[in-house]
Order: C-alpha cells, then sequence, then structure tokens
C-alpha cells in the first residue's frame, strides 16, 4: 500500500508539472502569431513575447478575448520590450483596434510596448475596449491589469468603456495601472459606460493626452447601481487635453459612490484652463474624496467641493526637459520630499535625485546637508540643523505650502562645518512648510508641519 501511495502521488506530481508547463505558451514573433496563440489558448494561459521582438497584427482589425489570459514579456529583467503593432488601414467603417473584452475575459498585459502608430501617425483606437454582443446583454469582466508596459500613440481611449450599449450591461470588476508610461494618446482610463468595482493608477506617467486623463462615471451613465473605490497614486501628468480640452480627473458619480483618493501626484499643463483639474462630483450619501500631498501647476479651475483636501503645492516642478518625456525631479525640489512618506511624489522614476532624510543625519561634516526639523510637528519654535561643506554664502529660506516666501532664517556668509538654527513661527496659521538651504548652486528643501 504505501509503494501504490508514492506511485499515485508521483503521477499526481507529474501531471500537476506537466498542467502547469502548459500554462506558458512561448510566442514566436511575426505578423499574426499573437492572435493565432490568443485563439488557441484556454482560461489561465501565460503568452510570452520575446524582449526587442515584434509582433505584428496585419490581417484583421482587433483580437477578441473571451477568457482569462496573460500576456508578458518572458524576460522582465531585460529593459528592451516586446512590441505589438496593428497594421491594418481602417477601410472607413472600422478601425484597428488591439484587444476587444467580452463576458468572461479577464486580461493582464505585463513588460509589453503598444504602439499604435501606422505610417507615423497615431491610427490605433484603442488598446483594450469592452463589449456586450450584440444584441447587447449583460457581461461580466474580471481584472485588467496593465503593468510595466509603454503604450503610445493610441487615437481614442486607450482602456475604453464609452460605447452607450455597455450601459447597464457591463462591469468590470477591478483595474489596474501600475508602472507605466502613456504618451500621445487619448484618455487613459475611460469609464463613461461600464461599471466596475475597483480602480488604481499608481506609479504612472501620462504625456501628451488627447482629452481627460481620467473619466469614470456613476450609475447616471452606466445605469448601474455601483461605482469604483478609486486610487491614484504616485502619478505625473502633463499636457493634457492637446485636442479635446477637458479635466485631467472626472468623476461623474451620484449616490452610491465609494471613496477616492487622490494622492502624493503632479499635474502640470491642463491646455483648458476654463476646465477644473480635478472635478470629483459628489452627491448625498456619497462618501468624500480625500485628496493630498498633490503639486498643481499651470492648470485650470481648483474646486475642491465638500473632500477633504490637504498639503497642496503650487510650484513648477522644473522637469528635467518635458518635450522629451523626461520628467525628473532637480536636486533639491522640496516634490522630492513632499509625500506622504517623505519621499518624492509623481511617478517614482523621475525621483532619482531623492535623498533619505534619515541617511543625511548620518553624513559626515565634509558633506553639503540639510537635516530634518525637531520637533516636526511642531508648535510654535523648531530646530534646524545644516552643514556646509565648504565656507561661503548661504540661505535658509521658509515657503508655504502654495510655494510663497514666508521668511528668510539664514542670509548670510558662514563658516565650512555644522550649524543650526531656530524657526519661530508664532504669527503663522498651522499647514505645511518648506524650508530651502542653498549655497552655491547646492540645494536641499524639506517641509515641516506646524500644528497649533
Amino acid at each position: 500500500m504505501k509503494k501504490t501511495f508514492y506511485t499515485i502521488n508521483f503521477m499526481l506530481l507529474l501531471f500537476t508539472s506537466i498542467t502547469l508547463a502548459q500554462n506558458y505558451i512561448d510566442v514566436v514573433p511575426g505578423d499574426g502569431t499573437l492572435k493565432a496563440a490568443i485563439d488557441a489558448a484556454v482560461d489561465g494561459d501565460i503568452l510570452r513575447l520575446i524582449p526587442g521582438a515584434e509582433y505584428v497584427e496585419s490581417q484583421g482589425y482587433v483580437i477578441s478575448i473571451n477568457k482569462k489570459l496573460t500576456i508578458q514579456t518572458d524576460d522582465p529583467t531585460n529593459p528592451a520590450k516586446p512590441i505589438v503593432r496593428e497594421t491594418k488601414v481602417t477601410d472607413g467603417s472600422s478601425n484597428p483596434n488591439f484587444f476587444l473584452l467580452s463576458d468572461g475575459a479577464s486580461l493582464t498585459l505585463k513588460g509589453v510596448e503598444f504602439d499604435g502608430q501606422q505610417s507615423g501617425v497615431a491610427a490605433v483606437l484603442h488598446l483594450i475596449q469592452y463589449s456586450a454582443g450584440s444584441p447587447a446583454a449583460a457581461a461580466s469582466i474580471g481584472t485588467i491589469k496593465v503593468l510595466d508596459c509603454y503604450v503610445h500613440d493610441i487615437s481614442s481611449n486607450v482602456i475604453d468603456g464609452g460605447s452607450s450599449n455597455l450601459a447597464g450591461n457591463v462591469i468590470v470588476d477591478s483595474t489596474f495601472v501600475d508602472n507605466c508610461l502613456f504618451h500621445n494618446t487619448g484618455t487613459p482610463l475611460f469609464y463613461k459606460y461600464n461599471g466596475s468595482n475597483f480602480v488604481s493608477v499608481t506609479n504612472s506617467t501620462f504625456d501628451v493626452i488627447l482629452s481627460y486623463g481620467v473619466r469614470i462615471a456613476g450609475p447616471g451613465y452606466t445605469l448601474l447601481e455601483n461605482t469604483p473605490t478609486v486610487l491614484i497614486d504616485h502619478t505625473t501628468w502633463y499636457n493634457i487635453g492637446t485636442t479635446d480640452g477637458r479635466e485631467i480627473i472626472l468623476g461623474e458619480k451620484g449616490v452610491f459612490m465609494n471613496p477616492w483618493t487622490v494622492t502624493n501626484s503632479i499635474f502640470q499643463k491642463q491646455v483648458l484652463q476654463t476646465k477644473t483639474v480635478i472635478n470629483i462630483k459628489e452627491t448625498l450619501n456619497d462618501n468624500m474624496a480625500t485628496i493630498t500631498n498633490i503639486c498643481l501647476w499651470d492648470v485650470g479651475a481648483r474646486v475642491w467641493r465638500l473632500h477633504t483636501v490637504k498639503d497642496t503645492l503650487s510650484e513648477d516642478p522644473q522637469f528635467a526637459n518635458p518635450d522629451i518625456s523626461d520628467f525628473t525631479l532637480p536636486v533639491g525640489s522640496p516634490l522630492l520630499t513632499f509625500g506622504t512618506d517623505g519621499k518624492p511624489i509623481g511617478d517614482p522614476r523621475w525621483g532619482k535625485n531623492y535623498t533619505d532624510i534619515n541617511n543625511e543625519r548620518n553624513l559626515s561634516l565634509t558633506d553639503f546637508s540639510l537635516g530634518q526639523n525637531f520637533p516636526n510637528p511642531f508648535n510654535p519654535e523648531t530646530k534646524i540643523i545644516f552643514n556646509l561643506n565648504e565656507s561661503g554664502n548661504a540661505q535658509i529660506v521658509v515657503y508655504n505650502i502654495l510655494g510663497q516666501y514666508v521668511t528668510s532664517l539664514v542670509n548670510g556668509y558662514l563658516t565650512k562645518g555644522e550649524h543650526s538654527v531656530t524657526f519661530n513661527a508664532n504669527n503663522l496659521n498651522s499647514g505645511v512648510y518648506i524650508y530651502r538651504l542653498k549655497s552655491g548652486n547646492k540645494v536641499i528643501s524639506h517641509k515641516m508641519i506646524l500644528n497649533k
């Protein structure tokens, strides 16, 4: 009996290994190979693409999916991403798209570049579009994940719930966008008519967006008594509404609203500034939104309604070179320590000039450093310790959260070494303040909290 037991278990393990191995499908590059692999796949399959290789679809306008699939790079450590292109040119009645999802579908896209260009212009309409079928009927879409992807030159909504026949029919359970770059696209997430339960947009950059940044509707449009919980965290938005000026974030909700959180993000260059930059509409019985630790610059109206809003900063982020999509924050930027965790706000990939405050406390006397004020929060006095690595003129200036000058604490010649200064805020209101040390071409900033 014992021998039989081991034999049976060995066979089970062998069968399990074979089953798991079958879940991975290595897709060869070429024309039509990705569609063929998707058509042949079954629920749970993982399609692996070769970094740097091209996967072209020239025969059809869209790849239909009604199963649970993952499409990913086969080497996440390789900086080169597999490239997917749709090259079939519109015939005037049909337009190229990447994926059309219907009832039963879930889709994860990971580590892939989606290039919507044809003949040098944005031509593909959507990355993901939802379908209620014909005639329209109830459809349940599972989890959508777009992770570590580069999506560019999409001429309309990237993840699209804009067809009116979705209303009352299609619910997408959860949507995750993380560690992605979107460039020259329509609205990255357009959930106007489909219902949804949870939306998370994190650690991503959105650059040259044709219309809204995000649009999510409630029962008034979806005809479904559900609205998503929404998290937008550590995102960078630049040049939004280039051809159709709109809000950067629009939430049209209605009753049964779940809470939204917009945090640790940078919003710059909203084209049509008669529009509200963040417009999360509320009605009775809503759970209000929390909007915190964000930077707004060159944007439209700020209408916060009844939401909780704190730690908003109006200051030019001074991105390194936004014309070539380089949004690196400069050394000394207050945005490098403005996050809820004391670290950079915006897409983390642009915070490479961040220096850990805790490490600064341990720097030797040969380093240029600015310590965190203590105590913090404080009322009304706090002490700031700083170190100069060479003698010279030094300034410490305090700004309010809007980037407006408050007072100068230090302004003159100081010798090399450690110094300290006491800041008395007896005549100021509670809030977040920025203090900035400058000497020569070196600058460091930190934030401090006055809590009366």
